[in-house]
């Protein structure tokens, strides 16, 4: 399902390894903009990632409005 970037959490606040400049975060962002997100972002019930910090971090920084999410309920996934 797809949910809009402003409305999920991160538990941590960025650091080096979620911000350009660092060589994997980079390469994700080249692999992204070549070929899109190809797997969705884990959150939970209250929009707080679970999988995925990279993913939104490029997302936001590419201007995404929204992004497909898993969401995880403790029992099941909802996709």
């Amino acid at each position: 399902m797809k949910i809009p970037t402003r409305l999920i959490r991160c538990e941590w606040p960025p650091n080096d390894g979620v911000k350009p400049g660092n060589e994997r975060f980079d390469n994700l962002l080249d692999s992204i903009k070549k070929e899109g997100i190809r797997e969705p972002i884990t959150i939970n019930l209250q929009w707080r990632i679970i999988d995925g910090n990279h993913r939104l971090a490029i997302a936001r920084l590419l201007g995404l409005t929204t992004i497909e999410c898993r969401v995880w309920t403790e029992t099941e996934f909802i996709e």
